[in-house]
């Protein structure tokens, strides 16, 4: 007997309803992907007769799901933000919650067009940066992932949709390994506390290491983190996707990390804590001796003995000038801090890596319409300069 396209739609969500919150979905992206159409033919074509062949292969993929086949993995894609990603089982199926990662990111990029130096850590399937990448053509895009299966979903995908962009696909544990600043991070880590994972439905069916943040669920950013801090560059931004109850207690670890930065909580549609949110400030700041700033004032730019021992000034993120200074300039006196805007230095400025951290060197002099503040740096009592705060 002939069965039309709602008379099986009407009968798979019946059966899909025992196990699905979604099953009048589900049942109609099941029909779409094997009678080869899209899902508002379907749903425009109630009337349509369904080959035999095609009832078969429904029917047997109705029986997987209702065994606990996820529908994603079943027909071997899904849809984020817009784009068809092909999925396995070696890495998570795409969820809207991330949407807001990537919104939030095209909205920043776009804002800032010569920021244009992304990572996208842990990345999976590809689906956070190739939506990065899709809209905005120019980014210098590295996707990394510690599995090599992922690395080849993700290569997959950025072949599937053409992306011309340069892009990058590097097996590493986080940043590990890598040394080179960044404009924007991104990153979906694994979140979900190791002992929720028995309780997990998502647990039995998709890879746990992509799941599993340790025993508070924060393991991995944790040590993000701490990596993340020697190379995001003054004016960068962080983005990390957390789980609803981790707000606070992530937004007081950035803190620490980043203690001169600006750490906001981003919420879901649900008014849920999904996404922390880390902005460096846009300076970056330069230790000398109060005669050589008395000299730049009178010559009209700042130089120092390294720019002509060297070729380039020696300077550092906000956060790393305390340890710079009690590492260096303990017992000297008379030190003035230079706080300097990147964006209006005339000369070159160079991220590179000195003792595994990132610092910017200028490579010239320093016009001094580009010195936001200039102010004497004391040491406290016991001669250890303390924590340092930013030009009012």
């Amino acid at each position: 007997m002939a069965v039309t396209i709602g008379e099986l739609l009407i009968h798979l969500a019946s059966q899909l309803h025992r196990t699905s919150e979604t099953a009048r979905l589900d049942a109609q992206v099941l029909m779409a992907h094997f009678t080869g159409q899209s899902r508002s033919w379907v749903m425009a074509h109630p009337e349509a007769i369904v080959k035999p062949a095609q009832y078969e292969r429904i029917s047997q993929a109705a029986q997987q799901l209702l065994q606990g086949q996820p529908l994603p993995y079943l027909i071997g894609h899904w849809e984020f933000y817009g784009t068809d990603f092909d999925l396995s089982p070696d890495v998570l199926i795409p969820r809207p919650e991330t949407e807001l990662l990537v919104e939030r990111a095209i909205h920043w990029l776009r804002l800032h067009p010569t920021r244009r130096k992304v990572v996208d850590i842990g990345t999976g399937s590809g689906c956070l940066g190739l939506s990065l990448a899709r809209y905005i053509p120019d980014l210098q895009l590295i996707m990394t992932d510690i599995s090599p299966e992922a690395l080849q979903i993700a290569r997959i995908n950025a072949q599937k949709h053409g992306f011309t962009q340069d892009i990058e696909f590097r097996q590493a544990d986080l940043l590990t390994g890598i040394d080179q600043p960044f404009d924007m991070m991104c990153a979906n880590l694994p979140y979900i506390p190791t002992s929720l994972l028995q309780t997990l439905p998502a647990a039995k069916q998709e890879p746990l290491q992509a799941l599993n943040g340790g025993p508070h669920g924060t393991r991995l950013i944790r040590r993000l983190l701490q990596q993340a801090r020697n190379l995001l560059i003054s004016g960068g931004l962080l983005l990390l996707e957390i789980e609803a109850s981790q707000g606070e207690a992530v937004k007081s670890m950035a803190q620490a990390s980043f203690a001169l930065s600006k750490v906001n909580l981003l919420q879901d549609l649900a008014g849920h804590d999904r996404c922390v949110e880390i902005e460096r400030p846009n300076l970056i700041v330069h230790l000398c001796h109060r005669q050589e700033w008395q000299e730049a004032q009178t010559i009209g730019e700042f130089r120092s003995a390294s720019l002509d021992s060297e070729g380039f000034i020696h300077c550092s993120q906000p956060e790393e000038i305390q340890i710079i200074a009690n590492r260096f300039y303990q017992g000297i006196p008379d030190l003035i801090l230079l706080w300097l805007n990147p964006e209006i230095v005339s000369s070159e400025i160079r991220w590179e890596v000195v003792g595994g951290v990132q610092f910017p060197h200028i490579y010239g002099p320093v016009n001094l319409e580009a010195v936001v503040s200039a102010g004497s740096l004391n040491p406290g009592p016991g001669g250890e300069y303390r924590p340092i705060c930013l030009p009012t």
